[in-house]
């Protein structure tokens, strides 16, 4: 029968349906997204594990406290030359890359000269044979715009350059995530005299990789150091990076968990209306003797019925969706993979949740009485029990008092996590909070809805219809606007939490590094030509300032923390990176101030006001101190401006020895710090010896980790709306359907088709309306509380900022989709004739 219900009238179920899919494949999207991106980043690290049979690493040990050669001492104290192939030490490090069109941060890999251990082939040209040839992929190249036979300049952290030529193209088609822009690979020899990090040995007989292993853990001990099988290394490292992806993945979970209850609203809501609208298929199926528990059997099975094919399409959706946008994010080298179990699990609980739901409205089956059957009265849910009306209303208190005691202690536990900068507390909080809305809101607006009704009356006979529609399904209207809210709270909250978290993380690094980017040389040599005249082109700048800087040859002694520069900045300057009018007056007594970092002071023992005599230029300088930050950027040093300079006896001798070795830069507010780090890092291609220093390269790591959060959740929060949504169209459908009779009658008075159409999107709008105003006054305060429980404990500079942008595109965006959830059920309507409700 169930069956059959279901084929008689497919299109009913049909936001059921939809609810499912979209539930199972959020789901099963996220364990795709969890299993494909661990596999991913565990083929990334382990790779270049893959051909070797056994690693010596130093484990714990400090490499920089080991001999250059301790890893082939433990093979020859081992006595396992005879059974090894091949061996290759295994360097790494950091650098930053300079090439036609771009510079970046590098990471520089060895690559053996053994073909045996190499973990990656050539698409073009030749391995790298000597110190000053590497292999890059075609990305990296084309970003830094060389080709093979080209060169790239390579400078450590000293300040050590290397001009390397591109001997070679490799196949890598991903870019390993080490925080870095590029990937470089280069001979052994390019390290030259520095400690290897491991040992990669391959071995004549892989069989005897155990044994071999054993002999070299035995001989490596006295040096502190291990000898670990290459499928064992492996295995740790895809352990490890399983664990890296936990707090993403938990996020994801929690966003798919709430989209899920948001589809049990829509589909209990709708399961309420398909009863109401059998009741007298029901009534008589009692009447010629089925028992409550058959009605109770036949809902649960057309639910299983709907829940398995919901979710079976949802899994090919989820499993083919997850797996394609990681593909086009270009983190899916590892392949499809996910964990079969979690996989199965999401399966069921899908299925789980919509019988769970369905079951919800059973008792409304069961208690239908025979009797209906022989009159035909509808009986709807919110119900013409006019009679009840009142205990109905009486019934709710009890449900309404413990939803809005769950609100109020999940509004308590997120302002405890959110002071104490807990966020498993606020989290908790947030979850009891959402109960306490699942519980309390549909009933409130129920018992507030003829306030509701009252202010739709003044807008004409279209509003009066809609009034009345509402007024007669409160508990449906009220199950839609919490779905509705649900959705929207959760966008504003991640809005909020966004901005909030943008705008903390900025004031933050504005306090750190009152210089937004700096652009320098490590040796104080002066910039060349081409970067000072360019430097005012950087247009996401609000200003660049010039920098003089001279070495100060003698400071007093403050050991480590010593400023050995002295810089001179223009005046307009110190208005721009000091806002502080003792120290922009200039002179005090007589004496030139100038910025000193607090803790030289503290380490010399001199307090605010106090002088200090520096000797530049072999001219003995006398300055009163006043604590700046200013002084870190980018490097320790001790700040004047050109009128202190000035001011000073022997200005005159030190003026020639002064360079234009650093440019300042100052983001303009509100702008994004990434598109300001590229235009200096192309500015930088200029000049090789400069360095990019300043907050700027912390602070796009930390924005790029934010923004890929934002995307994926985002993406995630719009399948919660589009649930909340498709409630909403089906709310309106199954209204219509329900109202055939009134509306043909009103048909047959003279009503126009216009005015039957504002009916059904007046309907919308209200819902809509009311949900957003409650989701948008939820989810913004909660995403201010939760950024602050994750991030308020980390700085003194939490700074609250609403999304006043976002909001200003959510609510025409939601409304206009709004209209459209509302144009099908308004064209059926206007479609009813004036001769239905006489023939029906």
């Amino acid at each position: 029968m169930a069956w059959a219900q279901i084929k008689h009238s497919p299109s009913r179920l049909l936001a059921v349906l939809l609810a499912v899919v979209l539930s199972a494949a959020m789901l099963v999207g996220t364990v795709v997204f969890q299993g494909t991106s661990t596999a991913s980043m565990a083929a990334v690290m382990a790779a270049p594990l893959k051909p070797v049979d056994v690693i010596i690493d130093p484990d714990d040990a400090d490499v920089k406290s080991l001999k250059p050669s301790w890893a082939e001492d433990v093979l020859t104290k081992a006595r396992v030359s005879g059974k090894v192939k091949a061996m290759a030490p295994y360097y790494a490090a950091t650098v930053t890359a300079y090439g036609m069109d771009a510079r970046g941060t590098a990471n520089v890999y060895s690559v053996s000269r053994d073909p045996s251990l190499r973990w990656f082939g050539l698409e073009s040209g030749d391995w790298p044979r000597s110190a000053d040839q590497i292999v890059i992929s075609q990305d990296t190249a084309g970003k830094l715009g060389v080709r093979i036979g080209g060169t790239v300049t390579l400078k450590s952290s000293d300040g050590t350059k290397h001009v390397v030529t591109v001997s070679g193209i490799n196949d890598v088609r991903f870019k390993p995530m080490t925080g870095t822009d590029y990937a470089i690979y280069a001979d052994p020899a390019y390290f030259g005299d520095a400690t290897p990090g491991e040992l990669f040995v391959k071995l004549n007989d892989p069989s005897d990789i155990d044994s071999v292993a054993q002999r070299l853990t035995m001989a490596a001990q006295s040096d502190g150091v291990t000898a670990v099988a290459g499928v064992e290394m492996i295995r740790q490292t895809s352990a490890m990076m399983a664990g890296g992806s936990t707090q993403l993945t938990v996020i994801m979970a929690v966003f798919t968990i709430i989209a899920l209850l948001c589809a049990m609203m829509v589909i209990s809501s709708t399961y309420r209306t398909l009863i109401a609208q059998r009741t007298r298929n029901i009534a008589m199926l009692r009447l010629v003797g089925a028992r409550r528990a058959n009605i109770r059997s036949l809902v649960l099975s057309e639910a299983l019925i709907t829940a398995m094919a919901g979710t079976l399409v949802g899994a090919l959706i989820g499993m083919g969706g997850g797996y394609a946008a990681m593909t086009v994010m270009g983190q899916a080298f590892g392949g499809f993979a996910a964990n079969p179990l979690l996989l199965a699990g999401t399966l069921l609980l899908t299925v789980a949740a919509t019988v769970l739901a369905a079951w919800a409205t059973v008792r409304h089956a069961t208690r239908i009485p025979p009797i209906q059957a022989l009159d035909g009265a509808a009986q709807y849910e919110d119900g013409n029990d006019a009679k009840a009306n009142d205990r109905t209303h009486n019934g709710s208190v009890p449900r309404i008092v413990f939803g809005a005691v769950c609100a109020i202690a999940g509004v308590a536990l997120l302002w405890v996590g959110a002071a104490g900068f807990h966020m498993p507390i606020a989290l908790v909080g947030g979850l009891v909070l959402a109960l306490g809305l699942v519980l309390a809101l549909p009933r409130l607006v129920a018992m507030l809805m003829p306030v509701v009704a009252t202010v739709l009356s003044v807008c004409g006979l279209a509003g009066k219809l809609a009034a009345a529609s509402l007024s007669a399904n409160v508990r449906r209207a009220g199950g839609t606007i919490t779905a509705v809210a649900f959705g929207i709270s959760l966008i504003s909250a991640l809005s909020s939490a966004a901005t909030t978290g943008t705008a903390t993380i900025n004031a933050d690094l504005d306090y750190r590094y009152p210089v937004s980017a700096a652009l320098y040389t490590p040796d104080n040599s002066t910039l060349s030509d081409k970067v000072l005249q360019h430097a005012r082109e950087i247009t996401d700048a609000q200003g660049s300032y010039p920098i003089r800087t001279i070495a100060i040859d003698h400071a007093p002694d403050g050991v480590k923390t010593t400023p050995r520069i002295l810089d001179v900045i223009p005046d307009k300057a110190a208005v721009v990176f000091a806002k502080d009018d003792q120290w922009h007056a200039g002179e005090e007594n007589g004496v030139p101030v100038a910025l000193v970092h607090p803790r030289y002071m503290s380490t010399i023992g001199i307090k605010e006001g106090d002088t200090l005599t520096l000797t530049v230029a072999g001219v003995p300088v006398t300055v009163r101190a006043h604590a700046s930050q200013l002084t870190e950027s980018p490097k320790l040093a001790i700040i004047i401006t050109d009128g202190q300079l000035a001011a000073l006896p022997r200005a005159d001798a030190i003026e020639p020895a002064l360079k234009t070795s650093m440019i300042w830069f100052k983001a303009k507010p509100g702008i994004d710090r990434a598109k300001l780090a590229g235009q200096i890092n192309r500015l930088a291609v200029a000049d090789p010896n400069a360095t990019v220093g300043g907050g700027i390269a912390e602070s796009n790591d930390i924005l790029n980790v934010l923004n890929m959060l934002l995307m994926l959740s985002y993406a995630m929060l719009a399948i919660t709306v589009t649930i909340s949504l498709t409630g909403l169209a089906n709310q309106l459908a199954l209204s219509v359907i329900e109202r055939t009779n009134e509306i043909s009658m009103l048909r047959a008075l003279g009503t126009r088709r216009g005015v039957i159409r504002t009916e059904i999107v007046i309907e919308a709008l209200t819902l809509t309306i009311i949900g957003t105003f409650v989701g948008l006054l939820v989810g913004l305060p909660l995403g201010i509380a939760g950024v602050k429980a994750q991030i308020g404990g980390m700085t003194s500079q939490f700074t609250t900022q609403l999304p006043w942008t976002q909001i200003g595109v959510l609510i025409p965006v939601i409304l206009f989709a709004a209209f459209l959830a509302a144009a099908i059920p308004a064209r059926n309507a206007t479609r009813i004739q004036a001769a239905q409700g006489l023939t029906s």
